[in-house]
């Protein structure tokens, strides 16, 4: 079981793989959901008075193996967790990064 260090870690580098896809430097929120399977978090641009984003939505680093699911924008996080818990909702396979 990960830490919530490890799981704020493989965060960082996750955006961070994300930021240097579009040349932007990107920062986690510190305020996150802790579930009982993992965290999950939002972040923005470091200079959000420079740069808007668009498909930045939340994602849940797993606990168990570090895992990170990218969940969508288009309805409130509630119903991406809620789909996620219950098996109703599927990541698309572009939606899943392994840190390894």
């Amino acid at each position: 079981m990960l830490t919530d260090n490890e799981m704020l870690d493989i965060a960082n580098k996750y955006i961070n793989d994300i930021g240097q896809e579009i040349n932007i430097e990107l920062i986690v929120l510190e305020k996150y959901i802790k579930k009982n399977y993992g965290n999950i978090y939002s972040y923005v641009a470091k200079d959000s008075t420079k740069y808007r984003l668009a498909g930045n939505g939340p994602f849940l680093v797993k606990n168990d193996v570090g895992t990170v699911i990218q969940f969508g924008t288009s309805d409130d996080i509630e119903y991406y967790i809620k789909g996620y818990e219950d098996g109703t909702w599927k990541p698309s396979s572009n939606g899943v990064w392994d840190p390894n």
